[in-house]
């Protein structure tokens, strides 16, 4: 490499550095970025503590996984109510009514004695989430300056994500018996109810969060219309898939979303069947995908100084689409391991970039709805990839093809990463509100204006 490119990489890195520490002398996303973070942290808790609990009062590895299939339930019905209520209801009341919601809720989790009623739960929960999301996606252009966006919504993904390695130690150690609990259960209440402090230590982040957003100054859009009636109800649903542009971010999005819910799925069968590795193998592949997520956020604050950010959508979308399938031939576990960690860091650029798309296209007024259909979508579709992938593995199993005198092994699970590989790949051509004459065209750079090297007029 050359000293001019090394040159190049330091400049980047440090001035993602500077935008990423800027944010926080900005008060009110400081106080957003916190607010999430810690409930983030109770999300994941609670979602261990929940597949804890399934698992004590069915004995069904099922009824855990139904867990994961439920939650698209609650986005085919809360996406229309937060797109409708996100862009007509003042949103820093909205952020801090949710988490006090999902906060009360949440204490009902232990008290349920039958799996329906856990499902139910999770149904408003999952609900309020999504109305939740859509509200906190709409109103960040309004608390950071346009430049900032993309150093904003890489925080706010890691404060998603990148929470989880703390977020499982901190419920292990909830968990009976542990170095918190050991001196007062004592075979009491707490001994068969384990998951009870989870759930606790749950609400009481959702209480936190609510405080620093209660302290933030937010602006929220004045509504259109004050009136509550069925046209204007049916208007914000269908308003998302009525426009061109955010339809083909859609399909961008979801199909992003089918890569990881089929990796989510088939990925430990992946590892055990076709690399022949173990448990702990899986979760290093786990763990190297979500450094690479972290990875490539980073990499972006950079990158979108240069580049158009939808050509970095196309490339994001056909590089991993492109790397499940090579994940489904590779059978070298260390290059797996290599290519785990690409997956998350394009994965991760594809979320962060269609976020930050929707926030520039839309206008303040309007971006309430395109968020809610974007998380429901998203969700839908993780699910969907989930769904998929786990079938078409459990078809297929592992069948023998004699080729020329030479016997392959299909292995489902593998066939199922290919194929989701396949779909990502396809919609890298989306128009984005305008079509190409040719294919070719799409993939095409354009130069990035700049105040040091400005466009020809």
């Amino acid at each position: 490499m050359s000293e001019a490119s090394k040159e190049k990489i330091t400049q980047g890195i440090r001035v993602a550095k500077e935008d990423f520490l800027g944010l926080f002398k900005n008060r009110n996303f400081a106080r957003l970025f916190w607010g999430q973070l810690i409930s983030s942290a109770g999300d994941w808790i609670a979602t261990l503590a929940l597949m804890t609990f399934v698992w004590q009062l069915t004995r069904s590895s099922l009824a855990v996984g139904g867990m994961l299939a439920f939650r698209i339930v609650p986005a085919m019905f809360s996406g229309p109510v937060a797109a409708f209520i996100s862009d007509k209801i003042d949103r820093k009341k909205l952020l801090i009514s949710c988490d006090i919601s999902r906060g009360v809720i949440i204490l009902g989790a232990p008290l349920m004695t039958k799996l329906w009623g856990l499902y139910v739960l999770l149904f408003f929960l999952e609900g309020i989430s999504i109305i939740w999301l859509a509200a906190r996606d709409a109103s960040i252009p309004n608390i950071v300056k346009s430049e900032e966006l993309t150093a904003a919504n890489s925080l706010s993904m890691a404060t998603t994500y990148g929470i989880i390695p703390f977020a499982a130690i901190a419920y292990s150690l909830l968990m009976i018996p542990s170095p918190i609990t050991r001196h007062f259960a004592h075979g009491g209440f707490l001994a068969k109810h384990p998951t009870i402090l989870a759930f606790f230590a749950d609400s009481a982040t959702f209480f936190i969060s609510a405080s620093f957003f209660s302290r933030m100054s937010l602006k929220s859009p004045k509504a259109k219309e004050t009136t509550i009636s069925a046209e204007g109800f049916i208007e914000s649903v269908t308003f998302t898939f009525k426009n061109p542009f955010a339809r083909s971010l859609l399909a961008g999005a979801a199909m992003g979303c089918v890569g990881g819910g089929s990796l989510y799925a088939v990925g430990i069968g992946y590892v055990k069947e076709v690399l022949g590795a173990g448990d702990v193998a899986f979760g290093f592949l786990m763990a190297l995908f979500g450094a690479g997520m972290l990875a490539g956020i980073i990499a972006l604050e950079i990158l979108v100084k240069t580049e158009e950010k939808p050509w970095m959508l196309r490339i994001s979308l056909l590089t991993t689409g492109g790397i499940l399938i090579g994940m489904a031939i590779v059978k070298f576990l260390p290059l797996a391991y290599l290519l785990a960690g690409f997956f998350g860091a394009s994965f991760g650029i594809l979320f962060v970039v269609a976020v930050t798309l929707v926030q520039e296209r839309f206008a303040d007024e309007d971006r309430g709805k395109a968020f809610a259909a974007f998380h429901a979508i998203s969700r839908i579709f993780l699910v969907l990839g989930a769904g998929l992938a786990g079938g078409i593995a459990g078809l297929v199993g592992v069948r023998k093809l004699r080729v020329l005198g030479i016997t392959y092994h299909i292995h489902g699970v593998a066939l199922s990463l290919f194929i989701a590989g396949v779909l990502i790949a396809s919609v890298s051509i989306i128009p984005l509100g305008e079509k190409k004459e040719h294919i070719k065209e799409y993939f095409i750079r354009e130069a990035k204006e700049s105040p040091e090297n400005p466009a020809n007029p």
